[in-house]
């Protein structure tokens, strides 16, 4: 499980925000990958970052980050995609052969603006190769925005990577993006506003108090109510403070530990929601454990490194004490 959007601010900032749900301790923290940084690929041989960039990740031999945004202003996350993401069997001399978790790397390390990924989408093969972490193959798609506030999602549903527009700017997880899209059919009623009154013979019905017109708004927690929930708060919020506005959407979708247990006893839960802000490469990060947001700017100090950089943070519950 897992929930993203992007979202334009009034002043026409751009930022990617996501919720990383997930069964298994992943550990997450922010990372920096440097330019000029070789990074060693699972199939192949090491590959040079042309860009720096930030995001969410671990070292597991070789860093793996689950989303991030480079220097160029371009921002991915990847969510699970189960029964959905088929890839290739084997590797391709002709391709970047890349095992499915790898692709971020590749995408941020090498890419500057979807318009580019466009042209260069023919060069990458996704190999069915387990992550060392999990222990087996990550089904997995993409959400991706650059700097032009276009928004994307890469599927590989059909055994080949595929960009889809994404004209709603939110991506969950399975069934594929456009069983979504149609799915928004079943949701025309919403609305902000309240329902009229309306007689019935003799008599007056009328809303109980406020908040009538999101009667029927979906609020479990499976992929497509998260999405039809983030859809409609999206294009409500308040855009003028779109920072605040991306954490109070993602608060609409945070899974508490306890509430969703899977069949095998782990607890999916919320482990830590980050956003991006595509415009000033300003990353934000906020672990489960606490209500702080920790803020880390993408400067030519951190790109100009030679080796990663992993920041701690600090896990406590805090409180401001009032004087």
């Amino acid at each position: 499980m897992c929930t993203s959007l992007t979202l334009t601010s009034n002043n026409q900032q751009h930022f990617l925000a996501r919720t990383m749900d997930f069964g298994f301790q992943l550990d997450g923290r922010p990372v920096v990958i440097p330019r000029n940084y070789a990074w060693k690929k699972q199939l192949e041989e090491s590959q040079e970052t042309r860009y720096g960039f930030v995001g969410t990740g671990r070292n597991l031999d070789e860093y793996f980050l689950a989303d991030g945004v480079n220097e160029q202003g371009l921002a991915i996350a990847e969510l699970y995609f189960l029964n959905e993401a088929k890839y290739s069997s084997e590797v391709k001399e002709d391709r970047v052969n890349l095992a499915p978790h790898e692709f971020i790397m590749w995408v941020l390390g090498e890419i500057a603006s979807i318009a580019e990924l466009r042209e260069r989408m023919t060069e990458i093969n996704l190999v069915e190769k387990e992550i060392p972490l999990l222990g087996f193959v990550p089904p997995l798609h993409f959400i991706i925005t650059d700097r032009t506030g276009e928004t994307v999602v890469v599927e590989s549903d059909s055994g080949e990577l595929v960009i889809k527009e994404n004209p709603v700017g939110v991506m969950t997880n399975s069934p594929e993006f456009g069983w979504h899209l149609k799915n928004l059919n079943n949701y025309l009623s919403l609305q902000p506003s309240n329902f009229a009154n309306k007689k019935i013979g003799d008599y007056e019905v009328q809303p109980f108090g406020q908040g009538s017109g999101t009667f029927g708004l979906p609020g479990g927690y499976t992929s497509p109510e998260r999405f039809v929930r983030t859809v409609y708060l999206r294009s409500l919020v308040d855009a003028d403070a779109p920072l605040n506005a991306l954490f109070k959407v993602l608060d609409n979708v945070t899974i508490p530990k306890g509430v969703n247990i899977k069949n095998d006893g782990s607890v999916d839960y919320t482990q830590y929601r980050a956003a991006f802000d595509v415009t000033n490469l300003t990353y934000y990060f906020n672990p489960y454990e606490n209500q702080e947001v920790f803020e880390l700017v993408l400067d030519e100090e951190l790109l100009n490194k030679k080796e990663p950089i992993e920041f701690e943070y600090d896990r406590k519950f805090k409180t401001t004490v009032l004087h």
